[in-house]
């Protein structure tokens, strides 16, 4: 153990803050209030050197009346030491708090019996047998359970020796990827400006490292850091941490908001897995008001359960919190809900997805991920999401969902698509096979035209997201080929699928098009049945070169023939750098206003001639 931070917690009037301040010889009652009642309100912190490194104590209020306080201070800890008055035994404060951090998946590692002075001692061999049957009862087990008296000399030497050896191996919590700062508290101090207080989570800290306050959004830096009273230049993960935020006043950050160096951001809505406490007074109900409590942090939010229904005491399920304002939270990380009048801890649940999209109650894609994300199964999870996204997953919600780091390796059988888009390789496989088949049926039912509408592939498989991709995989595998807006197999050759009588149509087609020189003829007289598909098939051959007049809203089509005859009449009567007008082309060309413009701004985009004002002129090289 080089550092671990634990919250105390137990009944009003236990001992705790008497307890810690003779484990550390610190006070944690820092409030005029607290110590004119002589009951702690706020979250009081402290810490002592033992064997194996330092201790950071979290001093949680024991009354009712601020058990929100007391999950904020357990939201950061990485274990609980309940503190039992040998005098009263197990309280009503006790029971919750014991709920609240198994709630939390905050493990209560050691049990101190604190006043145990005050008892006979003939009689404290049978109070702490009867605690530990009735915390048995609560599901804490396998707690070391520690008579001692924060008054009596060396009351507390068992204590410390035992806190050094539960506290070494602490289980790993989930943990956000980077800094991640819940604030607990925001204050200033004169010459230092803003400074705020928690429990580092994620990541270390540095000075001169740049954060994002979220869920505003606002960007500060860290001016500096200090940590059990001292200055310093790097905080780690698990430590109780004091930071001087520069660039941001203090109405612009408060308790409850987040510091982070991390990808974290708000939303209005997280998936969560719960189960409901089954000492709680009554189901869980679909689109019931909640107060969410996680971090420092609580909002009110409406639940929506998966299915819809209620569950019941001592069940689990699968939903989302929808909350009313921007929230900010990272996967994996426990929450509590709470009944809103009368007040009631109800359920504990987990963040699955901090930043989920909403969705209906009966929505089984959504289902499937919220399932694999509860497993943490990168493998069922990447086919959950890509499920969810017709064949197509971010990679960035993989990650998110499956608390992983952005370098990790792809789960098997997943491949990426972009940097950002992943897939199935079985399904990406399967949807080129889909195209084309698809575009093989297509020119089996269609051969003399070029190619099929891109839009065709969209019916062939229910996972759409991927026909793109699968597209332009097999483009590049040299299968398929894209031209003129149309999609085809690139063995597919329309011309050697001609009938005789098609090729004749063609040949005729062409030729009264040539003909036409620089009036060519209205499209609209070729309209046997096959002629679209046969001028189709010559203009991507190049034969024949549609072009617009957009003044007149026509499409009118040339011989490729004919515009090279028109590039050399015009070069050979206005040799550059002699300028023409659009009149004096026309007239060079015998043609009407309908074709020269169109056939002018055909020849200023291939670069054959170069407009200046109201006038043209061949481009010198191009005579």
């Amino acid at each position: 153990m080089t550092s671990a931070c634990v919250i105390v917690i137990g009944h009003v009037d236990h001992g705790k803050t008497a307890l810690v301040r003779a484990l550390t010889g610190m006070e944690t009652d820092r409030l005029a209030e607290e110590k004119a009642r002589g009951l702690s309100i706020a979250l009081g912190f402290a810490h002592c050197e033992m064997a194996g490194g330092t201790l950071d104590l979290i001093d949680a209020p024991g009354h009712e009346d601020f058990m929100r306080t007391m999950v904020s201070g357990a939201s950061g800890a990485q274990g609980a030491l309940l503190v039992v008055s040998a005098v009263d035994g197990v309280a009503a404060q006790t029971r919750e708090h014991v709920q609240i951090a198994r709630l939390l998946q905050v493990p209560v590692a050691v049990v101190a019996v604190s006043k145990a002075d005050l008892l006979p001692e003939a009689a404290l061999p049978a109070r702490l047998a009867e605690i530990e049957d009735t915390l048995a009862a609560q599901g804490v087990t396998g707690a070391d359970v520690v008579p001692c008296s924060a008054t009596t000399a060396g009351g507390t030497d068992h204590l410390r020796q035992v806190l050094a050896r539960r506290f070494i191996a602490l289980p790993t919590r989930a943990a956000p990827t980077g800094a991640f700062l819940p604030v607990d508290r925001a204050f200033t101090l004169a010459g230092r400006g803003t400074v705020v207080t928690g429990t580092l989570l994620g990541g270390a800290l540095a000075v001169g490292e740049a954060l994002t306050v979220q869920p505003s959004g606002v960007v500060t830096v860290v001016r500096g850091l200090q940590s059990r009273g001292a200055a310093r230049a790097r905080v780690a993960a698990g430590e109780r941490v004091a930071v001087n935020l520069r660039g941001i006043a203090l109405e612009d950050i408060a308790r409850g908001d987040v510091i982070s160096a991390g990808g974290q951001a708000a939303t209005l809505c997280m998936d969560v897995s719960l189960t409901v406490s089954d000492t709680a007074p009554r189901p869980v109900k679909h689109m019931q008001e909640l107060r969410v409590l996680w971090g420092t942090a609580h909002e009110v939010a409406t639940l929506r359960l998966m299915g819809g229904g209620q569950i019941a005491p001592g069940c689990a399920g699968l939903g989302q919190v929808r909350f009313t304002r921007p929230v900010v939270g990272f996967a994996g990380q426990a929450a509590v809900l709470r009944q809103l009048s009368p007040a009631a801890t109800l359920a504990g649940a987990v963040i699955l997805d901090p930043q989920a999209t909403a969705v209906g109650a009966g929505d089984r894609r959504r289902l499937a991920v919220m399932q694999a994300a509860q497993q943490q199964d990168g493998t069922a999870l990447a086919a959950a999401l890509c499920a969810q996204g017709r064949g197509v997953a971010l990679w960035s919600d993989l990650v998110r969902l499956a608390r992983c780091d952005a370098t990790a390796a792809l789960p098997t059988g997943v491949m990426r698509l972009s940097p950002e888009h992943i897939a199935l390789a079985d399904d990406l496989n399967a949807v080129q096979a889909a195209v084309a088949e698809v575009l093989q049926r297509f020119h089996t039912d269609h051969p003399i035209k070029q190619g099929a509408a891109p839009a065709l592939l969209q019916q062939v498989t229910p996972l759409r997201g991927l026909v793109p991709f699968a597209q332009a995989a097999l483009v590049k595998a040299g299968e398929v080929v894209l031209c003129d807006g149309l999609v085809s197999l690139a063995r597919h050759d329309p011309f050697a699928a001609l009938a005789p009588h098609q090729v004749a149509r063609l040949t005729e087609i062409e030729e009264s098009i040539r003909a036409g020189c620089n009036t060519p003829p209205d499209l609209r007289q070729f309209d046997a049945p096959d002629d679209a598909d046969l001028i189709a098939l010559m203009v991507a051959q190049g034969r024949l070169v549609p072009l617009s007049n957009i003044a007149l809203k026509q499409q009118v089509v040339f011989h490729e023939m004919t515009i090279g005859q028109a590039q050399r009449t015009l070069a050979a009567a206005f040799p550059p750098p002699t300028a023409f007008t659009t009149s004096e082309a026309r007239t060079a060309l015998g043609t009407s206003r309908k074709f020269i413009v169109p056939l002018l701004e055909h020849l200023d985009a291939q670069g054959i001639t170069l407009r200046i004002g109201d006038t043209r002129q061949i481009a010198p090289q191009t005579h």
